[in-house]
């Protein structure tokens, strides 16, 4: 299975969320006939419900329902979660990347969090979790449909409640979500259905978030006077790192939500994939859940990628990617990025070489180093003189690259570990292989650098520090 993709819209179907419910709505007063309810889906479905209710002259309501998006990638839902609905939802994508339980269990829980605010948000006072759609026909609107895991979620909850149709309408969807989506439901409206897809943003001219308030004006409810907690999002920013020569590099940096960073990971490509792949991405996301900061870096310009598909030939210039790898760690450290203080190296193919290089030349800025799928056999003189301890993983079925690895284990004087992932080739696209690169790199972080909890005895002591005091004498 290929992970979604973000694939560049050629043209915009729509003006804004406005302009979509009124097209959508004239579809549907076509299609439609006898009485029935409008349920929305907050917040970008709401604008675009208002404009097919008063098409159809029906009532307006919402249905609430929550994606729970991949680490790194959340645009993208691995399950979904939705009012009156006990369980979750599945998408494929969840078998796929092969998330560890308590990464899972901790997503999940924080939609669940965020769904019950707006369930207070939107119902208030009302005993009824959902109006009453028995016996009736019901639409839910959505501004778009991706992967149609929020929307499924919805469609199960009201089959509970046994409405006479349940008809799903949107602006724009994935075709193949629409396909899978309709053995759920009565009818299926769809006003266009681009091939490839993309993002559900990429088929308006405007796509501004709408705040809770905007939404609840639409539905002809009161705002609360004080803004509710929400869930905040674990975002990235891009970053340009100027070069000596002229040339810069890009990438792409992020932090945990609540706590100071752990450290910073620095997650390194040398070339072929990119540091923008859903691998990577999604690496990157599950780091920042685990409380730590990432800077997702491309050691090749943008030109020097695009020759790079022809001849290979920059990846492996370990001199020069070394070089750009000291650099940023240099710039970083003048930037003072938060988690500076304890810097990891994660190196994918030729980046691991890069890696194991700097970490040799600067041992005082290096706290450890990963490698994935790694070719630190270029940097044999470094391996043996690091002092960083090391983490190599290595798909089984990449033979070349495990073979390399063991031929020059033994010579590495840090403390190493090198684990397999079973059924993995050298980019880890095999089924559940990411995620299990994920765990071992999390377990690994876990075991060298323990989080510290404190302690407070009842006499004020700080019960942590004696402990740790005390197993170092």
């Amino acid at each position: 299975m290929a992970m979604p993709g973000v694939a560049a819209a050629p043209r915009a179907f729509f003006a804004d969320r406005i302009d979509a419910g009124v097209r959508l709505g004239d579809a549907l007063a076509m299609r439609i006939e006898g009485p029935g309810i409008v349920l929305g889906m907050p917040r970008g479905g709401i604008p675009v419900a208002l404009q097919v209710a008063r098409a159809l002259r029906w009532p307006l309501d919402v249905i609430l329902a929550r994606k729970v998006g991949v680490p790194g990638l959340e645009e993208v839902a691995f399950t979904a979660v939705a009012e009156g609905l006990r369980g979750t939802v599945d998408d494929p994508v969840d078998a796929y990347l092969g998330m560890s339980r308590p990464l899972r269990r901790r997503l999940i829980q924080r939609e669940r969090a965020e769904l019950e605010r707006r369930v207070a948000l939107y119902r208030g006072a009302r005993q009824a979790p959902l109006p009453d759609v028995a016996g009736q026909t019901v639409v839910i609107v959505d501004d778009g449909l991706a992967s149609g895991t929020t929307m499924r979620a919805a469609i199960r909850t009201l089959r509970r409640r046994r409405p006479r149709h349940i008809v799903a309408a949107v602006p724009v969807a994935n075709g193949d979500a629409v396909e899978s989506l309709r053995r759920e439901v009565d009818d299926f409206v769809a006003l266009h259905t681009p091939s490839p897809f993309g993002m559900v943003s990429d088929w308006y001219e405007s796509f501004d978030e709408v705040p809770d308030v905007d939404a609840l004006r639409a539905l002809r409810r009161n705002p609360p006077s004080t803004p509710e907690p929400q869930v905040t999002r674990r975002s990235e920013r891009g970053m340009t790192v100027a070069l000596p020569n002229g040339s810069t590099l890009e990438a792409d940096y992020g932090v945990p939500c609540c706590d100071p960073p752990r450290g910073l990971v620095m997650l390194v490509h040398g070339g072929g994939s990119s540091r923008k792949s859903y691998r990577n991405r999604f690496l990157a996301g599950g780091l920042r859940e685990n409380g730590w900061a990432t800077l997702r870096l491309d050691l090749l310009t943008p030109d020097e990628q695009s020759a790079e598909l022809e001849d290979g030939h920059h990846r492996f210039d370990i001199d020069m990617i070394s070089g750009r790898l000291q650099h940023v760690l240099d710039w970083a450290t003048e930037m003072a990025l938060p988690g500076i203080d304890r810097v990891v190296l994660f190196g994918a193919s030729t980046g691991a070489a890069a890696s194991v290089r700097v970490a040799a030349t600067v041992p005082d800025r290096v706290a450890a180093v990963i490698s994935r799928g790694g070719r630190v056999d270029l940097a044999p003189a470094h391996l043996s003189a690091m002092s960083a301890p090391l983490l190599l993983i290595v798909g089984a079925r990449d033979e070349s690259t495990l073979r390399a690895n063991r031929e020059v284990f033994r010579g590495i004087r840090s403390r190493a570990d090198l684990r397999l992932v079973m059924g993995a080739g050298h980019t880890f696209e095999e089924p559940g292989a990411i995620g299990r690169v994920e765990r071992i790199a999390r377990r690994w972080l876990d075991r060298e650098f323990p989080i510290r909890r404190r302690h407070i005895s009842p006499f004020g002591l700080d019960v942590s520090t004696i402990f740790s005091a005390a197993r170092a004498s």
